[in-house]
Parts: structure tokens; C-alpha cells; sequence
């Protein structure tokens, strides 16, 4: 279970470092999975359309059982959209499937500086 804890842990520290690809994909390593990366929209492309203050942003990291019920799974990434309700049904969405261990932010309008 420490290991499990430890794993989320560090896939929720790495959620805001990740670089958002264009779709979601899992980070296998060796055949060992370490999570789902859950983001979506390109942040930089977005801003640079409509600027960085108008894109709704958001984070999510969280888990759900292993589907061989070897433990949990974890899943992290970050949400840039052009509409709150965009924003919302993402990290609704996301949150549903991935209900264990949940750490995210509300989403809110405006890019975070280092983006």
C-alpha cells in the first residue's frame, strides 16, 4: 500500500511538469504501467488563438483499481479549454473514472505563469 501511496505521489508531484500531448496516453515503462496521462487540450496553441487569460485551465491527479487487482492505478494531467463548461465536463469526467486519491484544482480562467 506504501508503494501504491508513494506512486500516486509522485505522479500527482509530476502532473504540472508534464508537457500536454494531444491525446491521453499510459506511461509504460519495462511492461509497468505508471498511470494515465488524462490531459487534454494544447495549452500553448490555445493561448497563442485566444490569449492566456481567456483559457480555462485545470489539474487532476488520481487513481482507480488495477484491473488485474494488483493495486491502483494513478492518472494525472491538465485540462486548457476555450469554455468553463468545457473545462467542467473534463475534470467531471475525469474525476468519475478516476475516483481514488484525487488531487486537482477547480477550473479557472487564466494560464498559470509558466505556461
Amino acid at each position: 500500500m506504501k508503494r501504491l501511496a508513494a506512486a500516486a505521489l509522485v505522479a500527482s508531484t509530476f502532473a504540472g511538469l508534464v508537457a500536454v500531448p494531444s491525446q491521453a496516453s499510459a506511461q509504460v515503462f519495462f511492461g509497468l504501467s505508471y498511470g494515465q496521462n488524462v490531459s487534454q487540450g494544447d495549452c500553448r496553441g490555445l493561448a497563442a488563438a485566444i490569449g492566456p487569460g481567456k483559457v480555462w485551465f485545470s489539474r487532476f491527479s488520481g487513481s482507480k483499481p488495477d484491473v488485474w487487482d494488483r493495486g491502483l492505478e494513478p492518472a494525472w494531467g491538465v485540462g486548457c479549454f476555450r469554455t468553463q463548461k468545457e473545462c467542467k465536463r473534463w475534470l467531471y469526467d475525469t474525476q468519475s473514472e478516476w475516483p481514488r486519491l484525487m488531487n486537482f484544482t477547480f477550473c479557472k480562467q487564466g494560464l498559470p505563469a509558466r505556461y
